[in-house]
């Protein structure tokens, strides 16, 4: 794996990790193409059953690195945009297992983008989100008017018109954050959250993490009809018949994803 994303897996959990603390792990060319195949190797490994995205040192990601799109020369048969930036959103969408961003630091731009298209979001004291593209000229991308409404309602409205930085307090009170740790807790506080979250069946993640995406833009029939066939298939699985063997031994399961 390229030296701008470390990627490492640390029992059921892998931990992506953009390494570019020097740029507060800005996006350029090479990183976000670095950050896709880390993904889409995640998706691939039976042994991973959550995934972490984090940045190195005091930032998460200030988002797309202007200076080096300035400078670098594209392959003209390349499209960065939808092969790296979309392409990383939608790789994080389609994992069959669940996606935390872990917000150490800043979280701007395409940065927060990314976070917001995380499963969960679990953010430090020191944690700070913006979207900051309207001062920039520009509108928002990374899926984020896809997934700000849907966090925050049109509260959300007010962080994408002004592009303010707003701490994990109250990034939490909107709705983008679902737990925020004290700094000096965090890396402690969100290996215990992963590694509590990976014992469960890994199908089961899977297949819920699916049925709350189809259940945005499906009505409540075609839902009901949609859990029932996933339940019939899950029940045939060994995991189903070790968690039921588990409850009734009075002991912890331990799943094989299968």
């Amino acid at each position: 794996m390229s030296g701008v994303v470390l990627s490492e897996r640390r029992g059921w959990v892998r931990w992506i990790t953009l390494n570019r603390p020097e740029r507060h792990n800005a996006l350029d060319r090479d990183t976000i193409l670095a950050l896709k195949a880390a993904l889409l190797e995640s998706g691939q490994d039976e042994d991973t059953r959550v995934v972490v995205l984090t940045g190195a040192g005091n930032a998460f990601s200030s988002g797309a690195d202007l200076r080096a799109a300035r400078e670098t020369r594209v392959p003209a048969h390349e499209d960065i945009l939808e092969d790296g930036f979309n392409a990383t959103i939608r790789a994080i969408w389609h994992l069959p297992k669940p996606v935390i961003a872990a917000v150490n630091g800043t979280a701007a731009g395409f940065g927060c983008s990314l976070a917001l298209a995380a499963d969960m979001r679990l953010a430090s004291s020191a944690a700070r989100f913006s979207l900051i593209f309207v001062k920039r000229g520009l509108t928002l991308d990374g899926g984020a008017s896809y997934f700000l409404p849907r966090l925050a309602g049109l509260r959300g409205m007010e962080l994408a018109l002004t592009g303010d930085l707003v701490d994990a307090e109250e990034a939490s009170r909107l709705g983008l954050v679902n737990r925020v740790f004290p700094a000096q807790e965090f890396h402690a506080q969100v290996t215990a959250y992963a590694e509590r979250l990976a014992k469960n069946a890994p199908l089961a993640l899977a297949a819920i993490k699916t049925s709350l995406h189809r259940a945005l833009e499906q009505p409540l029939d075609a839902m009901l009809t949609y859990e029932m066939a996933e339940q019939r298939r899950l029940s045939r699985t060994e995991d189903v018949r070790e968690g039921i063997a588990a409850f009734l031994e009075k002991r912890e399961p331990v799943y094989k994803g299968r």
